[in-house]
């Protein structure tokens, strides 16, 4: 890494006009970028992180109030520029990945089009030498059949794909600097670790420097060379990778790691730590600190005057006191404390035998012509059961079939095979009357779509309490203050509506809205994938809270398999549609596992600089759903398949330790003799 410098913020600052004046959503950022460098920007939603990266590409959305300092690209003043002249730097010397890559492309254009469109105004290439420059882009990122994708249109290819074709667009002008924003939030994690992987190769051949934004700590430590923290628009930290992840200095950052799943080589279950409180009022001046207030070292002298980046040999921290707190642990005794392992007893109170899922895929063409439309296999012979005060963490990608399982379980799909509830069949879903609606409740991942926007949230909460009164008498209002209370929000919550609360606490009156049936059941798809680690962190407290007053059961849908060591007493793991391995959640990372289980937690991120991950890429894709898999459903893609017992034939279950089976045509002993996913080393990085 040269010692050049491609982009510098001096003393940069942009506020928006908001009705209760001028928000400051960035403050006297001072950083800088070198050549051939990633610098990693990480901390929560709402701290500036994509207002920085719109305003290095000068694309800020909104009312500027007033924007103050300096951002250079080399020694080109970027905040001067205007019209051609900044349209002139644009996707030629910067380039920029978004979060979702369908909201990045035009989906009237084939992806051929947006190469074409791109290299035409800023290489003036002619007709041909585009063709054959997008087929060579287009290979750079690993996209089969680079001809037929070219004429394919965004709808068309799978999001990885997509995300492939939006970094191959990035790098088409050789630009000098790229800037990703959160660019494998909405992948999965094998599908995640693969893109990483991409641009770590692609980072190092072109050497360009880039800005990687993300919220994800994990996913940093593997690619940054350095990274910065920020919180409520200032800088908080800025260090070497090594640095920062093995001694964090300030308080934030040490509570964002604190705050996020860890892997680990032992069976213990550890708890997570949520940050109190939440982001300052920005419309109001800040004198001191802007996270004194949510910091537990914080003393009187924090809030007075400005605190600045100390430099301590190229490791900046903005907290004077950070030597003398550092020893000092995180969070509270209540944070710490796990509850006492379930001890599962008969009989379960759900249990699903041979339960399928089968949806028809609407085929205009095939319907013209007279044909069967074609039927999608979304779940196949699942045979679970899930006892009562249990939690049961159901993981795999997206597509895998999580949430058509849980939609059948509450009656949003029909289902084949058999289900009972507490003994009682349900043998369709035409037979699920209120008594099964009020025991079975589900959380939808985005509670933005699950919650009515133009009712409050008292009203919200009143319905199911109307719906399903039980034993409980009182004064509706105190009704609703007492569910508002269990998921720790504030009575005055009840006449606010659901645009004017944060994410996690729109999740918060989602949980509190399933409470008001009393279930027995709750079934929370992805509640927490959209939240920042330290509001995930509060979210999974809070449900163990829950479960231990109420003795509630969970079927807790992620993709996240080290999340469930914190939250769950078992693990089913799903491949397209079929469950293919059941494991106790505190010995997640022990071997022995199913192959697409250690595929699984082989791509999750490893934060601690102590563990070395045992990497296993996915190759191929997933085998069609239109019809059950003959053999194994994961042949296709496995590392260590037999060929033709395992296209051929179902595999066995083998039974290992109490709670324990995995679906496999591998003996017990080639399942046991592999080593562990993470194994304990001298700390090192990969980005050295």
């Amino acid at each position: 890494m040269g010692t050049q410098t491609t982009l510098t913020l001096k003393n940069y600052g942009v506020s928006y006009g908001t009705d209760k004046g001028p928000l400051k959503v960035l403050d006297a950022i001072n950083l800088h970028i070198g050549k051939g460098e990633v610098l990693g920007l990480v901390g929560e939603s709402g701290s500036g992180k994509s207002t920085l990266a719109l305003a290095i590409m000068r694309a800020l959305r909104g009312r500027v109030a007033h924007e103050t300092g300096q951002i250079l690209l080399g020694d080109v003043a970027l905040h001067s520029l205007q019209g051609p002249a900044l349209n002139r730097i644009r996707g030629k010397r910067i380039a920029m990945v978004f979060q979702d890559p369908g909201g990045s492309l035009n989906p009237t254009l084939t992806l051929g089009e947006h190469f074409r469109q791109t290299l035409a105004r800023h290489r003036q290439l002619n007709p041909s030498e585009i063709r054959q420059e997008t087929d060579r882009l287009l290979k750079m990122v690993d996209l089969p059949d680079t001809q037929t994708m070219a004429l394919k249109y965004p709808h068309e290819v799978s999001g990885g794909e997509k995300q492939r074709a939006v970094i191959a667009l990035a790098f088409a002008c050789d630009p000098e600097l790229i800037l990703f924003d959160e660019p494998t939030s909405a992948l999965d994690a094998t599908t995640a670790v693969t893109i990483l992987d991409l641009f770590r190769d692609l980072q190092k051949r072109t050497g360009v420097s880039a800005l990687f934004i993300s919220h994800d700590l994990g996913v940093v430590r593997e690619i940054a060379h350095r990274v910065a923290v920020i919180y409520a628009g200032r800088i908080a930290e800025v260090a070497e990778n090594r640095q920062l992840f093995a001694q964090p200095r300030h308080p934030y950052t040490r509570s964002l790691l604190a705050s996020l799943p860890k892997a680990a080589t032992d069976g213990e279950q550890t708890p997570l730590i949520s940050i109190p409180g939440s982001l300052p009022d920005r419309t109001v001046a800040i004198p001191g600190c802007n996270f004194a207030e949510r910091c537990q070292f914080a003393t009187d002298p924090c809030r007075r005057g400005p605190i600045e980046l100390a430099q301590d040999f190229g490791h900046a921290v903005a907290c004077p006191y950070w030597q003398t707190v550092l020893y000092q642990a995180i969070g509270s005794d209540e944070n710490s404390q796990m509850g006492v392992r379930l001890e599962i007893s008969e009989p379960p109170l759900l249990s699903l035998n041979n339960l399928s899922v089968h949806i028809s895929r609407p085929d205009l063409f095939a319907r013209l012509m007279g044909r069967q439309p074609k039927v999608i296999h979304a779940v196949n012979d699942v045979d679970l059961d899930l006892h009562g005060g249990e939690t049961l963490g159901l993981v795999g990608e997206s597509g895998c079939g999580k949430s058509s399982l849980a939609k059948a379980l509450v009656g949003l799909r029909p289902f084949l095979g058999h289900l009972e509830l507490d003994g009682q069949p349900i043998p369709s879903v035409a037979q699920m009357d209120s008594s099964y609606r009020q025991k079975v409740q589900i959380i939808f991942q985005n509670p933005d779509l699950s919650l009515n926007p133009r009712q409050s949230i008292g009203t919200i909460l009143s319905r199911p309490l109307k719906l399903y009164p039980g034993q409980d008498t009182g004064a509706m209002d105190d009704k609703i203050n007492r569910l508002l209370q269990r998921v720790n929000l504030p009575p005055e919550f009840a006449t606010r509506y659901p645009h004017e609360l944060s994410g996690g606490e729109k999740q918060r009156v989602a949980i509190a809205r399933a409470l008001a049936a009393k279930p027995d059941l709750i079934i929370c798809d992805e509640i927490t994938s959209g939240l920042d680690a330290s509001v995930q962190a509060s979210i999974v407290n809070l449900l163990r809270d829950v479960q231990r007053a109420t003795g509630v059961a969970y079927l807790f849908i992620t993709h996240d398999l080290n999340l469930l060591r914190h939250i769950a007493d078992r693990v089913a793991v799903m491949y397209l549609g079929e469950i293919v391995e059941i494991r106790p959640a505190h010995k997640i990372g022990l071997p022995p596992y199913q192959p697409y289980t250690e595929a699984l937690l082989s791509s999750a991120p490893v934060l601690d600089p102590g563990l070395e991950p045992r990497r296993i890429r996915l190759q191929g894709a997933p085998a069609s759903r239109l019809g059950a898999a003959k053999g194994c459903p994961f042949e296709s893609r496995c590392p260590r398949r037999i060929d033709d017992i395992c296209l051929s034939e179902r595999p066995p279950r083998i039974h290992f330790d109490r709670g324990h089976w995995i679906q496999c045509h591998l003996d017990q002993r080639s399942l046991r003799s592999v080593p562990p996913i993470w194994t304990a080393t001298p700390t090192s990085l990969n980005n050295d």
